[in-house]
């Protein structure tokens, strides 16, 4: 019997259609806050030092199972731009990193707001995320903006923890909090080799979104595949 829904955040929950001017914003407020201090990298040098932050992330993410802080991913641009900031700004950084995602929230992916009450009422709903400049505390805000957190029972953000999808434990954690055993629970994301290989690995069953992102449906190996959000609940229902 199926107790419990997990569910991926980017892609699955959100759709991040606002990452290009994400990115220029946190360029300007970066330049903003080093500024001051006689800095004035270009805007080849900045997203240098952005795709070097990225570079790490991916590494820690694929070989050891972890994302890094956003201090962590601070620390790589401003050595990449040779900056060297006092405490204070250079905590100014990190916060702005974390935060300027509030300035242009993502949308809701269709169909998550319809169907998420459907959801609760029949099972406990976790999110299961993956963080990256963007730390659990700022993405349950961005949660409750769309008016989502009321629907869910438990939270598992890779940045309050030690380790990430597709380790066995970003599942299991918040099934613990739940009272719910793997093989009662289906997870639902978009990424073959942390939401579906890694839930299977843990015990869970899988359901693959490939409404937003489809890259990887060739090499899926999900119990089943929905593209629309509002195919879920009966998916779900048709695996019990």
């Amino acid at each position: 019997m199926i107790r419990a829904v997990t569910l991926d955040f980017w892609n699955t929950l959100m759709n991040d259609f606002h990452l290009p001017s994400r990115e220029e914003l946190r360029a300007k407020r970066l330049l903003e806050i080093v500024g001051p201090h006689g800095y004035a990298p270009d805007e080849y040098a900045i997203e240098a030092a952005f795709a070097k932050a990225w570079e790490h992330f991916d590494s820690l993410w694929y070989k050891k199972s972890r994302t890094p802080t956003t201090a962590e991913s601070t620390t790589v641009i401003l050595h990449a731009l040779r900056i060297k900031l006092p405490d204070e700004s250079r905590q100014r950084v990190v916060t702005m990193l974390e935060e300027v995602i509030l300035e242009h929230p993502p949308r809701l992916v269709d169909g998550v707001a319809e169907t998420l009450p459907v959801l609760a009422e029949r099972y406990a709903l976790a999110v299961v995320c993956d963080a990256a400049m963007t730390p659990g505390r700022v993405l349950r805000q961005v949660l409750a903006l769309h008016g989502l957190e009321q629907w869910f029972d438990a939270f598992f953000f890779s940045d309050e923890h030690h380790w990430s999808k597709p380790d066995p434990r970003a599942f299991l954690a918040p099934l613990a909090a739940l009272g719910v055993a793997p093989h009662e629970a289906v997870h639902v994301g978009d990424i073959q080799r942390t939401d579906i290989a890694g839930a299977q690995a843990a015990g869970l069953r899988a359901v693959h979104f490939v409404g937003i992102n489809s890259s990887d449906l060739p090499v899926s190996s999900a119990e089943a595949v929905v593209t629309r959000f509002s195919e879920l609940p009966a998916t779900i229902a048709g695996l019990d």
